[in-house]
C-alpha cells in the first residue's frame, strides 16, 4: 500500500512525521510530489531516503491507494482535473483544504472515493482533534484506515459538512485564538507590574499547561474547574464575572467573522467550479 501526498507544506509534513512515528506506515510506503522542493521535503527525505519523491502529481495518484491533497484551496480542483486519468473507484483521495467541500470535489469526478480532513497543529504533540468527513462512496475499510492512522496521534471526530467550518474554528484555529487571547493577558500584566514579559509568559504558559492536564486527566469540565478555583466573593470570582459579562460578545463576533471568511472561500470555489467545469 502506498500513501501519497500532493503538496508538502507544514500540515503535510506534520501528517507524514506522525504517520511515520505512530501509524503502521513505513517510509517506503510514502510517495510525495510538490511543485518546488522545499526545506521540509528535503529534510524528511534525508531522514527517510526510502520515501519516493515523485516527478509528477500523476505518479502519486497512479501509485497511491490513499492520496492526501495538501495544496491551497484554489489549487485543489485544478490538481484533480489534471489527474483524472489516474482515478478509479478504488482510489481514496483526502483533501485538507478549508472551504472545499466533498461535494465540490465530486464535481470533478465521481469514480473515486473522497474524504475531507481538517488537521490541527496540536496533534503534533499527540493531543488534539482530527476532523473527518467522508463521501458516501468511501468504503468502510478506507474509513477505518484513515481513522485508525489518525487515531494513533489524535482524537478523530467525524463531522457533517454543514458543521465542519465551525468545528475547524474549535480545533484547527483555536490554538491561534488561544495564543492571541493570552498574549493580551501577558501584555496587560506587563503594563500593570515590573515583571518582565518572559516572566509573565512563563507563569501563564505553565498555568495553561496545567489547566489542560486538569481537563484531560482529572475529569474537570470548564464549569467544574471554575467552581473549584473561584471562591464565591473572592479574587478569581471577580475575573470570572468580568469574563462572563464581556466574552460572549467577543466570541459571537469571532465566529461571525470566521463564518464570513469561510463564506468568501466557498464563493471563490463556486466561481472556480463554474469556470473550470
Amino acid at each position: 500500500m502506498k500513501v501519497g501526498f500532493i503538496g508538502y507544506g507544514s500540515m503535510a509534513d506534520l501528517l507524514t512525521r506522525q504517520f511515520l512515528a505512530h501509524a503502521d506506515v513505513a517510509p517506503k510506503d510514502f510517495i510525495i510530489y510538490t511543485r518546488s522542493e522545499n526545506e521540509k521535503l528535503q529534510e524528511i527525505h534525508e531522514l527517510f531516503p526510502e520515501i519516493t519523491i515523485a516527478r509528477t502529481s500523476l505518479e502519486v495518484f497512479e501509485q497511491a491507494e490513499h492520496t492526501f491533497v495538501c495544496v491551497l484551496p484554489l489549487g485543489v480542483l485544478p490538481v484533480l482535473l489534471e489527474n483524472k486519468v489516474a482515478f478509479s473507484s478504488e482510489k481514496h483521495i483526502i483533501s485538507i483544504a478549508a472551504g472545499v467541500s466533498v461535494n465540490d470535489l465530486k464535481k470533478v469526478a465521481t469514480n473515486v472515493q473522497f474524504s475531507k480532513l481538517i488537521p490541527s497543529l496540536t496533534t503534533s504533540v499527540g493531543i488534539g482533534t482530527s476532523l473527518v468527513n467522508h463521501d458516501t462512496a468511501v468504503s468502510a475499510p478506507n474509513q477505518v484506515w484513515l481513522s485508525t492512522a489518525l487515531g494513533t496521534f489524535s482524537s478523530v471526530q467525524e463531522v457533517a459538512e454543514e458543521n465542519i467550518d465551525l468545528a475547524s474554528d474549535l480545533t484547527s484555529s483555536s490554538p491561534g485564538f488561544i495564543a492571541a487571547i493570552f498574549e493580551q493577558f501577558v501584555q496587560a500584566a506587563v503594563r500593570k507590574s515590573n515583571l518582565t514579559e518572559a516572566e509573565v509568559f512563563q507563569m501563564i504558559s505553565n498555568s495553561l499547561a496545567g489547566t489542560s492536564k486538569l481537563l484531560a486527566e482529572k475529569g474537570y469540565t470548564f464549569e467544574s474547574l471554575i467552581k473549584r478555583v473561584a471562591t464565591k466573593g473572592g479574587i478569581t470570582a471577580e475575573g470570572v464575572a468580568l469574563s462572563e459579562a464581556k466574552l460572549p460578545a467577543f466570541f459571537d463576533e469571532l465566529l461571525q467573522r470566521t463564518e464570513a471568511k469561510y463564506d468568501d472561500h466557498h464563493a471563490e470555489i463556486k466561481e472556480q467550479i463554474e469556470e473550470l467545469l
